[in-house]
């Protein structure tokens, strides 16, 4: 007992009855804290950045594929065009009309429908082809094959430009894999009428050649109409007219160009052979070596020949070098530095300044030049814009062919319109300033207004006009075919005929043949000038080829059916309606033979070493 509470006391002393609590942890320093949740935010922000890394990765990857696809269609399948091309361009502002003068269109825009295949929507490469061949007859059907079995593709045209009824029956088929699109195309429903001057556009819409090419900007705006200078009723005249005479002259080629004189507006111009600018890719011209779609007026550059002498005339004029009454021996041929001028039935015998051109005289014409100076004739010239393309609103307009050194030889040749190349149009032009008072108007496309003011650069004074243009109507009045002196016109012209040169050589029996008139000649309103280019002979003409028997006569007929179209009043012949100095011109005088180059016969080379 005694031991017992012995024992009891010891427990009691050593802490009552409860066990002693565990001594609570020891607490973390609060920098080990702090690293902790430092590591577990930065983990995370690595596996935020590893996520972002993947996706930019594979958007990469994305971006990669699609600019390898667009690579790919538009450097190995450029011929396929783009998918969305039509979509697009009909978004796009719509190509304005072209008109006429009057308001007649020329050309303009609408909507139609091209068919085109999705390869991998295609069930049977070659049964769709065929089908597509039943209606589409000049389809290319074997390659058509191959395109529609290339599942790399996804768009292949088909046809474009479809009518209504082809749609229809193509759309009839059910060709899975085939579709359409609506897309915009310019439509010329004149056809051939004035073609070399509306031009055209490319399969994207964009002006290649003429007005379309001219205005393509104001065009593509779509805001408004262009209105041209032409006339389309006399533009219809002078094609048919042209159309009829080359062909009876068998022709290679032929143009005109009619000129509103002071505002130098084209009324008309013809260039032949032609085109369908509806078809201008399928041009051709048989029997000719022209191209139709080749713009004789203002593209092609010729030797124009004698109707450069009014001209020189009106230089020498103009310089006061040369007076009407000034002589020129004409009696025999001019030899210089090895080459020799010489007239063809000549007069052989001195003529005046006047007669030179009423006799078409070569020789005189030389000496003349001779007499003035390079740089009073060829300064004349240069202020006529003649060693320039004409300036007119058409880019494709040809610069002149000149000697790029001009000697005393070049000088007398360029006097009688040899030796250097000029367009129809430039020289239409430079007669427009003869008949406008000597102030020289550029040529323009543009309709004019009546309260329009057109300047004009003065090149000469107007008496000296007046004088030439005597002499151009007394050289209509007494040729030998009289086939340019309409009744009630006053006509005023030169004719000019030019051997085409031929292998480096003058060929005889090849010519390019011109006239020119102003009329009416003591009120001028208008230029024309016609052209033929190698002409044959025929029956109606006695063997003959020459400018006389075949630009001539055309031009008169051309001015025949113009004159009621437009408007001109009926002129007597006053020779005292422009100035006095021209009723001296009009004296009764001997008949005159015709003039040099008319009528001139055709002959072979060898034929000339018999005569």
């Amino acid at each position: 007992m005694k031991r017992f509470r012995k024992l009891a006391a010891r427990v009691t002393v050593q802490g009552g009855s409860c066990a002693p609590p565990f001594a609570p942890p020891e607490a973390a320093p609060k920098v080990s804290t702090h690293q902790a949740r430092i590591q577990t935010g930065q983990q995370q922000t690595n596996r935020r950045r590893a996520r972002l890394h993947a996706m930019g990765g594979i958007l990469s990857l994305v971006f990669l594929i699609m600019t390898g696809r667009a690579v790919e269609v538009a450097v190995f399948n450029a011929d396929d065009g783009p998918i969305m091309g039509s979509q697009t361009a009909v978004a796009t502002a719509r190509r304005a009309s072209i008109l006429d003068r009057d308001g007649e269109i020329l050309a303009t825009t609408l909507d139609f429908y091209s068919v085109y295949a999705n390869p991998n929507h295609v069930w049977d490469p070659v049964s769709t082809a065929e089908q597509l061949a039943g209606v589409l007859p000049h389809l290319d059907v074997p390659r058509l094959i191959k395109r529609l079995s290339n599942r790399r593709l996804r768009h292949v045209p088909i046809a474009d430009g479809l009518s209504p009824r082809t749609r229809q029956a193509i759309h009839l088929l059910g060709l899975p894999g085939v579709d359409f699109q609506k897309e915009p195309g310019r439509i010329y429903p004149k056809r051939r009428a004035a073609a070399h001057v509306v031009g055209y556009v490319d399969g994207q819409m964009s002006g290649v050649a003429g007005a379309e090419r001219a205005f393509d900007a104001e065009l593509s705006e779509g805001d408004r109409p262009i209105r041209l200078s032409i006339d389309l009723t006399a533009q219809h005249r002078v094609e048919s007219i042209l159309r009829t005479r080359m062909a009876k002259h068998r022709a290679a080629g032929a143009s005109a160009v009619l000129m509103r004189v002071g505002t130098g507006e084209i009324i008309a111009a013809v260039s032949l052979p032609d085109f369908d600018p509806n078809r201008f890719d399928a041009a051709r011209a048989p029997g000719s070596d022209i191209h139709p779609l080749f713009n004789q007026t203002v593209q092609g550059v010729y030797e124009l020949g004698s109707v450069f002498k009014p001209l020189s005339l009106a230089a020498g004029l103009e310089t006061g070098l040369v007076a009407m009454d000034d002589i020129f021996d004409a009696s025999t041929p001019v030899r210089i530095g090895g080459h020799q001028i010489s007239d063809y039935r000549g007069e052989g015998r001195p003529l005046t300044a006047r007669e030179m051109v009423l006799h078409s005289s070569n020789i005189a014409s030389a000496r003349m030049a001779d007499h003035m100076g390079g740089d009073a004739l060829l300064g004349f010239y240069r202020d006529l814009r003649l060693f320039e393309a004409s300036p007119i609103e058409l880019l494709e307009t040809a610069e002149p062919n000149a000697p790029r050194r001009w000697g005393r030889i070049q000088v007398m040749t360029a006097s009688y319109g040899h030796g250097f190349q000029v367009s129809p149009l430039a020289l239409t032009a430079a007669y427009a300033t003869l008949a406008n008072g000597g102030v020289y108007t550029l040529p323009t496309l543009r309709p004019i207004a009546p309260d329009e003011t057109v300047v004009g650069v003065p090149v000469m004074q107007p008496n000296v006009a007046a004088q030439v243009l005597g002499v151009m109507r007394e050289n209509v009045v007494r040729s030998q075919t009289g086939s340019a002196d309409i009744e009630g016109l006053a006509v005023a012209g030169k004719t000019g005929t030019a051997e085409r040169v031929i292998g480096g050589r003058y060929a005889d029996d090849s010519r390019f043949n011109t006239f020119v008139a102003v009329f009416p000649f003591d009120d001028p309103q208008y230029v024309l000038t016609v052209t033929m280019d190698r002409p044959r002979p025929t029956e109606d003409t006695y063997g003959y080829a020459t400018a006389g028997w075949t630009a001539m006569p055309a031009a008169g007929a051309i001015m025949q059916a113009l004159a009621g179209i437009l408007h001109i009043d009926r002129h007597d012949t006053d020779p005292q309606a422009q100035v006095s100095v021209v009723a001296k011109l009009f004296s009764p005088r001997p008949p005159i033979r015709a003039p040099a180059e008319e009528p001139a016969e055709l002959f072979d080379v060898a034929d000339e070493n018999q005569r």
